[in-house]
């Protein structure tokens, strides 16, 4: 009996262990947020913008990422679907800049959005909501997500 309670109390702490262990590994998701945004020629009806986007890693290990696929509503106007396949690793507790183009077929009009643009900085409202996949291409993704205000640059090329 005492040799059974003593390996009982041997399994529950290697359980304990275990457990602190796994828990001392979780990532804290990084925060990803907009940091330009640059309106494109249309091409094939499809209104085009060149997006800057900035991760940002708060932990204090490279993260590694595989997929990134986000939705980028503008001023409660339209919403652009943007994706991003790695690999990329973002340093310890450091940022990696990202560009990305986007085109969508619902923000039918760039004047109506234009209408939206406040203050002497020409920034426009937005709400960035995604999913990232870390570390191995088979891992759950997790859900990402800011808002704020982003300049809005016209392009040369119109």
């Amino acid at each position: 009996m005492r040799n059974a309670v003593l390996r009982l109390i041997v399994a529950l702490a290697l359980v304990t262990l275990l457990g602190c262990a796994s828990a001392g590994g979780s990532v804290v998701p990084p925060r990803i947020t907009l940091q330009n945004l640059e309106a494109l020629p249309p091409s094939a009806g499809q209104t085009r913008f060149r997006a800057g986007l900035l991760i940002d890693n708060p932990n204090p290990e490279p993260i590694l990422i595989h997929y990134f696929e986000f939705q980028l509503r503008l001023a409660d106007q339209g919403i652009l679907d943007g994706a991003y396949a790695g690999p990329l690793t973002v340093q310890a507790l450091d940022r990696q800049a990202i560009t990305l183009e986007l085109q969508s077929e619902i923000i039918s009009s760039l004047s109506r959005l234009l209408s939206f643009v406040q203050g002497p900085e020409n920034a426009l409202p937005y709400e960035l909501l995604g999913r990232i996949t870390l570390g191995r291409a088979s891992s759950q993704p997790i859900a990402v997500g800011s808002r704020g205000q982003v300049p809005l640059a016209m392009t040369g090329e119109r």
